[in-house]
């Protein structure tokens, strides 16, 4: 019964460890990736903090979830709406506009496969230093102390086997081959992960990759109104990058997406015209961002904006024409100092619209306190580059899995009962010959411990020759006339006899 569920536990680790090498050889060939996510843009599918794990597909189509990389080093995890592989639209089931940026298939990091609510957390908690050390120190707890069995009382010479089998090598040896097995691929996983954690927290072999700068802040605009059913256009509502006529709305909703470190957002417009007429708008109270993420919306009333530029022109006599509007979001920070990003509209009696192209809705910049450093490292790992992050995620996945493994093997180990024939046939079995019951006349002499009859077959240049006979097993030997000899027992499970055999042979387990 032990035999049967060592076996049983000892396939489930080994199939445990070829998994979790499969899994960490699709993250170093770049073939999957871990998404973190970080504010509202995809609930409820996802929420702050959840884990994603992607994976590359041979095609993507409209309704998958997928990962694109942003050249500011951003990764944006979200539903594919429209497009192809030339070039996909995306957009967050939780926002109110399109991606500005419409990646090629070629691109995509990968589809969205699995998600571990909260994971990101728990992953954020594993990859730090302090956990690390954690971990590694475990390992070496439990592969320096080795796998020791629980003492045998019926035996003195059994208690001398089992110190003489402490220590990692005696102790692996002392398990069943499956378990070795188990053993050996877990303190492979430790030895490779601390190696892998190593590089990829070294500053001189974590490499910048390209130039970039440390954690930029990014806003996203976006505009929208209601335009009823009308033959302008195909819905009932009007999106940016498109233009805006008057006569089917004069309200327009601006969206704000901020990432970055938190702080204190107002949001003004200004107008101006081509006379040299400018004045200030409020748009919003100050609101407080708690966060790494703000999402805002403020309302352009045209008509008003309108007949305000028209009283200033009536004042100063120049004739009313286009009104330029800048919406200016404010953000200011204690890490980062002032982020002032602009979205910059025009106003003609006809339509609102961009002043300048769709890729003004994105605006990125560099904090103002923000320390110039390398972009995405990379850490060579068995002939591969890895982006850092990723090899740090590998560090701690081998670590864990590691550590779960050994304690694992301790346990069963721990559980198991095995008798001393059975250690001394795992320790010395390049040492033993089966033989049948093997009858001497000679001199017998019985040696106190195994250990001391291996030491004599070595000296005598011999195999140790054995039988086991009912609940006896005898190990001999035979040298220049004398045989030496060793008997110890089987344990019997008290609940299951074992039947002795009887034979009238005449051998050595009956010689004085």
């Amino acid at each position: 019964m032990h035999w049967h569920r060592q076996r049983v536990i000892g396939v489930l680790l080994g199939a445990a460890v070829v998994i979790a090498a499969l899994a960490v050889g699709v993250l170093l060939t770049g073939r999957a990736a871990f998404v973190t996510t970080h504010g509202v843009s995809m609930n409820p599918t996802y929420y702050q903090g959840d884990l994603v794990l992607v994976a590359k597909a041979d095609s993507y189509q409209v309704g998958d979830i997928a990962a694109y990389r942003l050249k500011s080093r951003v990764v944006v995890l979200h539903r594919i709406i429209d497009g192809d592989d030339s070039g996909f639209v995306f957009k967050g089931d939780n926002n109110q506009s399109i991606d500005i940026a419409q990646p090629t298939s070629d691109q995509l990091v990968g589809k969205a496969v699995l998600l571990i609510p909260q994971g990101g957390a728990w992953l954020q908690a594993l990859t730090n230093p302090v956990a690390r050390f954690v971990i590694a120190v475990g390992l070496v707890i439990i592969f320096t102390s080795g796998v020791k069995k629980r003492p045998r009382r019926r035996r003195a010479p059994v208690d001398e086997l089992a110190a003489r089998s402490s220590g990692w090598f005696g102790g692996v040896r002392a398990l069943p081959l499956l378990l070795r097995g188990a053993a050996a691929a877990s303190a492979a996983a430790g030895i490779l992960g601390l190696a892998t954690g190593v590089l990829a927290w070294n500053p001189a072999t974590a490499k910048p990759a390209v130039t970039a700068v440390k954690d930029p802040s990014q806003m996203t605009f976006a505009y929208s109104a209601a335009v009823g059913r009308t033959p302008a256009y195909d819905a009932t509502e009007a999106r940016s990058p498109d233009p805006v006529f008057r006569r089917a709305a004069d309200t327009v909703d601006v969206h704000l997406s901020y990432l970055g470190d938190p702080g204190r957002i107002t949001v003004d417009a200004e107008l101006s015209t081509s006379d040299g007429w400018h004045s200030t708008m409020p748009l919003a109270k100050p609101v407080s961002v708690a966060g790494e993420t703000y999402q805002g919306t403020v309302r352009l009333d045209l008509g008003a904006i309108e007949a305000r530029a028209k009283a200033a022109a009536a004042v100063t006599g120049a004739p009313p024409g286009q009104v330029n509007i800048a919406v200016r979001p404010r953000v200011e920070s204690d890490d980062s100092g002032v982020f002032q990003p602009e979205l910059r509209l025009k106003l003609t009696p006809l339509q609102l619209s961009l002043a300048g192209g769709p890729n003004d809705l994105l605006v990125t910049e560099t904090p103002a306190n923000a320390d110039v450093l390398g972009g995405p490292k990379t850490v060579e790992v068995l002939g591969l580059g890895i982006p850092a992050v990723t090899a740090r995620i590998v560090s701690a996945a081998l670590l864990l899995g590691a550590l779960l493994g050994g304690l694992s093997i301790v346990y069963v180990a721990r559980r198991s009962t095995v008798d001393e024939p059975t250690l001394i046939r795992r320790r010395y079995a390049s040492l033993l010959a089966p033989v049948h019951p093997t009858p001497s006349d000679g001199l017998i002499i019985d040696v106190a411990d195994f250990a001391t009859l291996a030491k004599l077959a070595e000296r005598a240049a011999q195999l140790v020759l054995h039988w086991t006979r009912g609940d006896t097993a005898t190990f001999i030997v035979p040298d220049q006339g004398i045989t030496y000899r060793y008997v110890t027992f089987h344990t019997r499970s008290p609940e299951v006899p074992k039947p002795r055999r009887l034979s009238t042979a005449p051998d050595l387990e009956g010689s004085a």
